[in-house]
């Protein structure tokens, strides 16, 4: 099997993700998903050739970090201990992993260098013993993906995946050792919201801590490459089933308005946090709603010993109120690395950087800023505005504002608050 050379690096959402360093055992993954990401957005998806990494070379890195020798923005990451989401790419628990114990090699290097990481997977083989040892020892919060959908079309839609009651024995199992467990509940296929609130009821039970949740999110091949039990679902064809739903199309995939998720995802949140869990909005337009400053995981709450990237819209917004205005210069009061990082994104996400002045970070960012970097502007994000004005440089100002759905959520919050103390004041009457 060939080696698997990119086994790391900064994930494609690094403009607006406190946690950007992936690291990925294999390049592809087992589990039949009908909406895989790797397979859809013109990836490569399950038909590449299987690819394995060494994790000796993490190994080295961590060891020459250590030692003060950076070389590379990745290496810049490393030194100021931003965590590493362990399956950024694809599963780390796959049925390979049984054999080839990958993954678990990864954990022992993990271990050893206290380096924070947050495991993302579909598998229940994360709670076997050899793991769970490695786990409960290291700095380290597991995050499951379970789809929100019935059983039966689970089955079909999810193939090969572990069943949500293995998944809940799992994340028990490392919740009583005291590692922190999320359920990100993703994709939630339109129609079938209805069963969130048996899947809060399993993670509720299951010690978990935290939720988040995200709507499917249509590609323009979808067509094409969603599975016939996921395109039956959605009546056959994705793309028009989701228009009539009145999803516009952003990038190269459709979403659904938030005319349509917003009350779904208002009550999913205000579920979640009357159990005392903490709650994420994982659709890219509304993480500056999410509970901690680290995106929709909420990972900064959870894990020890770590720091977070800080030069990103959603962290840097969730330092202002309303009315606030957002400058491009506030930037400047955030740590940033100083070597190249084009080598590291794709090639619609570069930027020439020839004869740049300063860290070409700052650059990746200005452009992002001017929206010369595809739709994650910072306007995109609901709650921000562009005012028309700009800055010295001609830079857009931007300016913090109470969207509409805040405005709901906060009102379903403040009407749930009101309706908890009238049922407390009831008088009990003895018979």
């Amino acid at each position: 099997m060939a080696n698997y050379k990119y086994y790391a690096g900064l994930t494609s959402q690094v403009g607006f993700c406190a946690t950007p360093l992936r690291l990925d055992p294999f390049n592809k993954c087992q589990y039949g998903c009908g909406y895989c990401y790797a397979s859809t957005r013109q990836g490569y998806g399950r038909s590449q050739e299987l690819k394995i990494s060494a994790p000796e070379s993490l190994a080295k890195r961590l060891n020459r970090v250590k030692n003060g020798k950076v070389s590379s923005a990745l290496d810049e990451l490393i030194s100021k201990k931003v965590p590493f989401q362990l399956g950024g790419m694809s599963d780390p628990f796959m049925r390979m992993e049984s054999k080839l114990s990958v993954t678990l090699s990864y954990l022992k290097i993990l271990k050893e260098y206290n380096y924070p990481y947050i495991i993302s997977t579909k598998s229940d083989l994360v709670a076997e013993s050899k793991y769970l040892e490695l786990i409960s020892n290291s700095n380290c919060y597991v995050r499951f993906s379970i789809t929100v959908i019935d059983d039966k079309n689970r089955k079909l839609v999810d193939r090969g995946c572990p069943s949500v009651d293995k998944i809940s024995a799992a994340a028990k199992a490392l919740a009583e050792r005291g590692i922190p467990v999320s359920f990100r509940f993703q994709p939630i296929i339109p129609g079938f919201e209805y069963c969130f609130d048996q899947l809060l009821d399993v993670a509720v039970n299951s010690g978990v801590k935290h939720i988040s949740a995200e709507y499917l999110k249509v590609p323009l091949d979808a067509n094409i490459k969603f599975s016939r039990e996921l395109k039956n679902v959605l009546g056959g064809n994705p793309i028009k089933f989701y228009k009539e739903r009145g999803a516009q199309k952003f990038g190269r995939e459709y979403n659904l308005p938030l005319s349509y998720r917003g009350s779904y995802l208002t009550k999913m949140s205000r579920q979640a946090r009357q159990y005392g869990l903490t709650f994420g909005f994982a659709d890219n337009d509304l993480l500056v709603h999410s509970d901690g400053k680290a995106c929709c995981g909420a990972s900064d709450l959870y894990l020890k010993d770590s720091n977070f990237f800080e030069a990103n819209i959603t962290w840097l917004v969730k330092k202002k109120t309303y009315g606030d205005k957002i400058f491009f210069s506030d930037y400047l009061k955030c740590w940033v690395p100083k070597k190249a990082i084009s080598t590291y994104l794709n090639s619609k996400a570069r930027i020439d950087a020839k004869d740049l002045d300063g860290p070409e970070w700052l650059h990746y960012l200005k452009a992002m800023w001017k929206g010369e970097l595809g739709i994650y502007s910072p306007n995109y994000f609901d709650g921000i505005e562009n005012t028309g004005d700009f800055d010295e440089e001609g830079l857009p100002i931007y300016i913090r504002t109470a969207s509409n759905f805040e405005k709901m959520y906060e009102k379903k919050i403040a009407n749930n608050k009101l309706n908890c103390q009238a049922t407390l004041s009831i008088p009990i009457v003895s018979a």
